[in-house]
């Protein structure tokens, strides 16, 4: 706490220093096709992090200090220019179109800006606008289809739900896979959301900690080459975030930014119920039955034992759970109806969002307060979400030479959530038979609130009833930043340098709790359960740099960047939790049959040293390298050193003279790079853990009582850590085209990617005989091959109208070379079977479990044996490789089309196979029997297949003579082979689609104040039946590809209104 309060001690004292004496340069940037004024034109000095932006007039301000030598401008839509300052205090600039925007400036590693015609490898950068107009209240969802090489998947419509976001593949087996997150030149935590096939609920990803409403662009790093600065946390890639500030105002009176967002949400899919049998089985109702395999639903009241035609109730049958609420007899007799019980579970969820950002901008600073506030009701009963955002920063000259500035981001975020897999709501209520009516049956016995009524045993519980009786909430309250100090000198012999060093933190504390009620999956009270998790971690991060800025000649620049960085982290995990409630009103730890606790503490420290340096001849030919060598603490104390280096190039060839009179060819560019990343992972020296229990050399619950007459008692942990073990190798090559052609109107960027990730850290099965379960160490590789393609047309473009395509195309194959010697596939989830594996010459990772037994064509070969129940139906074969989950490529299409004040948007996705274990679909199919694909059941059928000698299948089964042939089929037999839920996962998305109208500034005094509606997952065209093919359990390495129960996706409708004064 005292070094918190010691770094925002300095962020104050340095941002409210003096303001000093600095040369000020003032102008107007307008356009060369119409000569209007151009707000919101990036103006720099080059070499420096200096900068502003144009106002609405096109008028710029800057305080330029003595010895810096040019000003650059940058606009999307127009080339940069460099400008030399030569003295003068005006300097007025005239910008030419480029309307593929191939020389516009970006912030790259160590929050650099060069421009992207100097890098020798690929970036790509997405405006507030294109983050904004979708309405998303996680800004990672809103990059879905606008970024190439960029696969993201939210996992749920649960507030708060995770998302998996990953740059061009998997690089780790077991390890962490998403990337790392910059904001502000800080570095964050943004990761979470693992996940689970079996219970419990999904991790909230700390990405949703940021506000949308206050990011003004985002830059993502693809490549290591990109991101080899930022050392081993950058291996998977990283997404740089620059958050609002007052720099781009005009120069003088403050500026407001008001901003609401409110938007409906639904469930994208609602599966396609059957409506014509009942519940029961074998073609007969049963009350308590799970299943959907009764008779018809018209044929209820001839039922023998509930049918009301034989116990004077014609027309009726009786409904026990009725009974069970404590209705009168007559009561329970009810006309056959059918219910969806899906539709009357969820609800349109609503969601508004509300923000407003003072900021201001004088002559030798500027500065920005932001507050926003988030609140979501979500689809599902009693989930919801709750997010309080503020931040500030401001920026400071005083001097000639000195430059500082603070950005601070609070935040807190409480998620009301529901339990997934085994443990959710959903399981109820996506298998309840047409003909129970879950909402209008009371879920529990009169005054006793701890019983359960449902229409089955209590495997699951009623949705309802968890509603009431169980939790699953979090809060966390996070607050993260930095300071930094700048000192900027000329040295003469035109060399600049920049001199910057920064302190920051990232620090949050997170408090969850769990619930499971009394009464939870039966009368049984050891299955109730109260969990409390206080977990704390704080990340120090320091980074020092000097950038040296050198024009040798007319014709050649170099810069040269060393810097040094301390990067500390620290956790801390309370948790308290105790099965087994004593009586049910008081749901706390205290008041189980079995309370206990755990602490565990975390401290890790990575010590990093880095240079780079680049070289640019005639904006012809770019070369750069860059190393940095980290010490790692999470390693062995013998092998914690390690170098990275990087190497790239670019070549422009149309700043040759000999291109200018080239009208069809505008650009072009040929980049290639090289580079190493590793990965840390962690090593534990040999440890003992306390045991409570120990009886014959085995652990036991109910034997020996530890401590045992005042004496404690350990054992050697199960898992062993190699002391050779190293961080995981990363080598990338890189190469790319980028051309566009007849003034810009049509571009594209081609970049083809290879990956080689060897040493990958995992744990290896170890015999019995060593006294251990496992090895960490280092084995394995794993490639990647990924070809990417961006491209820009302009169509249209006249009389105020213009019309924007933006496409993006991914193509990867993620190939797992090797594991350790003698291990073929290792387990990464699941369950028994089916399980996600990663597995030797397959694609990572691969969905393992039972599969259709078939002939050596793969032919599915059935039963023939007149005497089995099985006669005609498909055979189970042996467990294998049944799914491969990553798909053969992604492509995301945007339009834009501007006429004047109103542009109108849209972004589709399309995701090309890849498979996914659906047990819903499975379940609601196979064994529940509850969807329209069962409908057919009094229908013959052959089903297609072989025999075992080689024939086609022509058995029939089915009919009237054979009326059980139907549910044999799907509960008996596929419902127990894990290959007949595996589906095609293939998928197009209208991801969102915007419209906004600007009213005139004349009408309002200066004001600017537009209006929009958006609506996001209107339209989805897939093979997948019944439910949306992003909903999963969890972002982790093994949940993309596993469905079991979790919330389903949502469609959204809204509307927005931005007013700035």
């Amino acid at each position: 706490m005292k070094k918190i309060v010691i770094i925002f001690v300095l962020v104050f004292a340095t941002a409210a220093l003096t303001l000093g004496q600095t040369v000020l340069v003032t102008g107007t940037v307008t356009s060369q096709e119409d000569g209007l004024s151009l707000p919101g034109v990036s103006v720099t000095v080059k070499g420096t992090t200096l900068g502003t932006l144009t106002d609405a007039g096109g008028r710029y301000s800057l305080s330029v200090p003595q010895g810096m030598n040019t000003l650059v401008f940058s606009f999307i839509g127009m080339k940069t220019q460099e400008v030399p300052i030569q003295g003068r205090t005006r300097i007025d600039v005239i910008l030419v179109p480029d309307l593929v925007g191939l020389d516009e400036v970006v912030v790259t590693a160590m929050g650099v800006s060069r421009e992207k015609k100097s890098l020798g490898y690929a970036v790509q950068d997405i405006s507030s606008d294109e983050i904004a107009r979708s309405g998303n209240t996680n800004f990672a969802v809103a990059l879905q289809g606008k970024v190439a090489g960029l696969d993201i998947t939210p996992t749920s419509g649960m507030p708060g739900a995770s998302s998996s976001i990953i740059i061009r593949g998997a690089r780790s087996f077991e390890g962490n896979n998403q990337p790392l997150y910059v904001v502000d030149g800080q570095p964050i935590v943004g990761g979470g959301g693992g996940g689970s096939t079996t219970g419990g609920s999904d991790e909230t990803g700390r990405v949703l900690d940021l506000n949308p409403a206050d990011i003004e662009s985002i830059n993502v790093l693809k490549g290591q080459a990109a991101s080899a600065l930022y050392g081993i946390r950058a291996s998977n890639g990283v997404i740089v975030i620059t958050t609002k500030s007052g720099s781009r105002n005009e120069k003088g009176a403050p500026r407001v930014s008001i901003n609401t967002i409110n938007t409906f949400d639904e469930v994208s899919r609602t599966p396609d119920y059957q409506t014509t049998y009942s519940q029961g089985s074998s073609r007969t109702y049963s009350p308590r039955s799970s299943q959907a395999w009764g008779m018809k639903v018209e044929d209820l009241p001839d039922h023998p034992t509930y049918g009301g035609n034989n116990h004077g109730y014609p027309g009726k049958y009786y409904v026990p759970q009725l009974a069970d609420a404590g209705y009168e007899e007559d009561d329970c007799w009810v006309t056959p109806a059918v219910y969806n019980n899906w539709d009357d579970y969820f609800k349109t969820g609503f969601t508004t969002q509300n923000n407003i950002l003072l900021s201001q901008a004088v002559d030798n600073g500027n500065y920005a307060i932001g507050f926003g506030e988030t609140t979501q009701d979500g689809i599902a009963l009693n989930t919801g979400l709750q997010r309080w955002n503020a931040k500030a920063n401001a920026s400071r000259d005083f001097g000639e030479h000195w430059k500082s500035g603070f950005h601070a981001n609070y935040s807190q975020v409480e998620v009301d959530k529901l339990s997934i897999a085994n443990d959710g709501s959903l399981a109820g209520i996506l298998a309840a038979p047409p003909t129970y009516n879950m909402k209008g049956i009371p879920y529990h016995f009169p005054g006793d609130p701890y019983s359960q009524i449902y229409y089955r045993s209590l495997t699951f519980d009623n949705p309802y009833w968890v509603a009431e009786n169980n939790t699953s909430y979090e809060r966390t309250d996070r607050l993260f930043g930095n300071t930094f100090l700048e000192y900027l000198t000329d040295l003469g012999q035109s060399i600049n340098l920049n001199i910057r060093g920064q302190i920051g933190i990232d620090t949050y504390t997170q408090a969850s709790e769990t619930i499971w009620g009394l009464g939870h999956k039966g009368s049984d009270p050891a299955n109730s359960y109260v969990g409390e998790e206080h977990y704390r971690f704080t990340n120090t991060n320091a980074i020092g740099t000097a950038n040296l800025n050198w024009k040798i000649t007319g014709n050649q620049t170099a810069l040269l960047l060393l810097g040094a960085e301390y990067n500390d982290n620290k956790s801390k995990n309370v948790e308290a939790n105790g099965t087994g409630l004593n009586f049910g009103e008081w749901q706390h730890v205290n008041n189980t049959a079995t309370p206990s606790k755990s602490e565990s503490k975390g401290w890790s420290r990575t010590v990093g040293f880095f240079g780079q340096l680049s070289w640019d001849y005639k904006s012809l030919l770019f070369l750069g390298a860059t190393g940095r060598y980290d010490i790692v603490s999470t390693m062995p104390s013998a092998n914690r050193g390690f170098f990275y280096p990087s190497f790239s190039a670019s070549f422009v060839p149309t700043s040759l003279a000999a291109f200018a009179d080239l009208g069809w060819l505008s650009y072009a560019k040929v980049r290639a790079s090289y580079a190493e990343v590793g990965q840390a992972g962690s090593y534990y020296e040999p440890y003992y853990s306390a045991v409570s229990g120990y009886s014959n050399g085995w652990y036991a619950t109910n034997s020996i009582s530890i401590p045992y007459n005042g004496a404690s008692a350990y054992a050697p942990g199960s898992t062993l850590y190699d002391a050779n073990l190293k961080p995981q190798n990363t080598r990338s090559y890189e190469l790319g085209l980028d051309l566009s052609f007849f003034n810009n109107r049509f571009g594209f960027e081609y970049t083809y990617s290879k990956q080689n990730v060897k040493d990958q850290i995992f744990s290896v099965p170890l015999a019995g005989s060593t006294g251990a379960s496992s090895l960490v160490t280092n084995a394995g590789r794993l490639s990647t091959d990924v070809n990417e393609l961006v491209v820009n047309i302009v169509p249209v473009e006249a009389g105020g109208f213009r019309w924007d395509m933006h496409f993006n195309f991914m193509k990867m194959v993620n190939v797992v070379e090797e594991l350790a010697e003698g291990v073929e596939s290792i387990f990464l989830g699941g369950f028994v079977t089916p399980q996600v594996r990663a597995s030797v010459g397959n694609t990572y990772p691969v969905i393992y479990g039972s599969s259709f037994a078939r002939d050596d064509n793969g032919n599915i070969l059935v039963v023939d044996d007149p005497s089995s129940p099985y006669h005609g139906m498909p055979q189970t074969g042996a467990p294998g490789i049944i799914g491969e989950v990553t798909p053969d490529f992604i492509l995301g299409a945007n339009n834009t089309f501007t006429f004047k004040n109103i542009s109108l948007s849209s972004s589709f996705e399309w995701k090309q196979g890849g498979s996914m274990y659906s047990g819903d679909n499975g379940l609601m199919m196979y064994t529940y029997g509850v969807v329209t694909q069962t409908e057919n059941r009094e229908e013959t059928f052959v089903y297609d297949g072989y025999k075992p000698d080689g024939t086609p299948n022509d058995i029939v089964r089915g009919g009237p003579n054979d009326p059980g042939a139907y549910q044999t089929l799907f509960d008996n037999v596929l419902g127990d082979i894990d290959e007949a839920f595996i589906f095609d996962n293939s998928f197009i998305k209208l991801r969102d689609i915007s419209l906004k109208y600007a009213l005139p500034t004349r009408i309002l005094n200066k004001a600017n104040v537009s209006a929009s509606v958006f609506a996001r997952n209107i339209l989805i065209w897939t093979a997948l039946p019944n439910l949306d093919p992003e909903s999963s359990n969890g972002a982790g390495n093994a949940m993309g590809g596993f469905n079991r129960f979790s919330l389903p996706q949502t469609t959204s409708y809204g509307f927005g209104l931005d007013i700035t004064f």
